[in-house]
């Protein structure tokens, strides 16, 4: 049987258009990385659908706001995957007002997610082997 994967810690960012075409590179980006620490097909699948809804609330909302990008970062440690969220550039700070079926949605696949005025965060933790 195979272990985990040794992987250092990392940091990793992404920077998008606030265009919902780029949400699939966040699920992409999450599932990669998912899969190099030896999640579970479950816990790479919740950590897809997590990194989806995270996603294109900040999308939704950098449209809403007029944000240039919205900014992406994935940190990595030995069994837990952080995605970072945030809307960037010059834009009315309006407040967002989560949408409570994507919260739902969130808790349900995720061990703990964070919702602000434009920024997000999600982690996903790795059951032990």
């Amino acid at each position: 049987m195979k272990g985990p994967n040794p992987m250092p810690p990392a940091e990793i960012s992404i920077t998008i258009p606030p265009d919902s075409r780029f949400i699939a590179l966040a699920r992409v980006t999450a599932a990669s990385l998912a899969a190099e620490l030896d999640f579970t097909i479950d816990e790479v699948e919740d950590l897809t659908v997590g990194a989806n809804e995270l996603v294109a609330l900040l999308v939704d909302h950098a449209v809403e706001v007029g944000a240039v990008h919205v900014e992406l970062v994935f940190r990595v440690g030995d069994d837990r995957i952080e995605i970072e969220c945030t809307t960037q550039g010059d834009h009315s700070p309006a407040e967002a007002s989560p949408d409570p079926l994507a919260e739902r949605i969130l808790a349900a696949v995720v061990d703990e997610f964070d919702l602000g005025s434009g920024s997000g965060r999600i982690v996903k933790v790795r059951a032990a082997p």
